[in-house]
């Protein structure tokens, strides 16, 4: 394990054990000011909203143990690619391959590391995280997947909800020079419905992987799956990479466009 995760728990086991092993990393990230930092800080912002449902027993999850359980799963799958690209070891999909390596190589703008992050750890991770909690649990009924679907949809209102903060972030701590154009003035709602409804047709697609998961013959089923998960979570990276190819040219040939990380708070 990298010196850098020594002492964080990576296999957090419920959404409190996650919020801790998050906000550890993106501390130790920020310090030595390593873009790895973005997307982690983003996603502790959304991993405390649905902590504060699940200990306030609020009824907004049915299945609040179940949530608990995958938020827990969720961050043990975020940090063991963290510690991949910490130690230099090839990721198992291409979403986060390019999420590390342009942000290793100060190609990115946070908005791209948050971006790179957030559609990797939804179109890739997600669906299998989902998936082996359900397994875990042991009830494949239809009235408990459907409970189940309801804790999943419900987590977009959560999103909604830590977006404010999530830019925030962005703009306060990282400097983002695109993020305050995009997410201010007559843009901000524009921009926020657009945000909004990416974010639910992936979680659609999502559910719809993970019940192609639950109902498969067999292991050539679920790797079938996974293949089409590869695809899809990787040509999307590949759009939120746009660009870093275009500074990392413009580096190497006048030493221009490298992202500065001296701006950040």
């Amino acid at each position: 394990m990298s010196s850098l995760l020594e002492g964080i728990e990576p296999r957090p086991k419920d959404v409190v054990a996650a919020l801790g092993s998050l906000e550890s990393v993106v501390e130790r990230l920020r310090a030595r000011r390593d873009a790895r930092a973005v997307f982690p800080d983003v996603y502790a912002v959304i991993t405390r909203n649905v902590a504060r449902e699940v200990l306030g027993r609020t009824g907004f999850f049915q299945e609040p143990e179940w949530i608990s359980r995958l938020a827990g799963r969720f961050a043990e799958r975020y940090l063991e690619t963290l510690a991949w690209s910490l130690q230099g070891t090839a990721q198992d999909c291409r979403a986060w391959e390019l999420a590390y390596v342009y942000a290793d190589l100060g190609l990115t703008l946070p908005f791209q590391d948050a971006a790179l992050g957030i559609s990797a750890h939804i179109n890739f991770d997600l669906a299998l995280g989902l998936w082996r909690t359900i397994e875990e649990f042991g009830d494949t009924s239809e009235r408990r997947l459907a409970r189940y679907k309801h804790d999943h949809d419900a987590v977009n209102g959560l999103l909604a909800a830590s977006l404010p903060e999530a830019v925030e972030r962005l703009v306060e701590r990282y400097a983002c020079p695109v993020t305050p154009r995009m997410f201010s003035g007559a843009a901000r709602p524009v921009m926020r419905g657009v945000a909004l409804f990416v974010l639910e047709r992936w979680r659609a697609h999502v559910w719809e992987d993970v019940l192609s998961l639950v109902h498969a013959s067999g292991a050539a089923g679920r790797e079938a799956v996974v293949a089409r998960m590869h695809r899809r979570s990787g040509g999307l990276g590949q759009v939120f990479a746009l660009g870093c190819e275009v500074r990392r040219m413009g580096r190497d040939a006048r030493g221009l466009f490298e992202v500065p990380r001296a701006a950040w708070k």
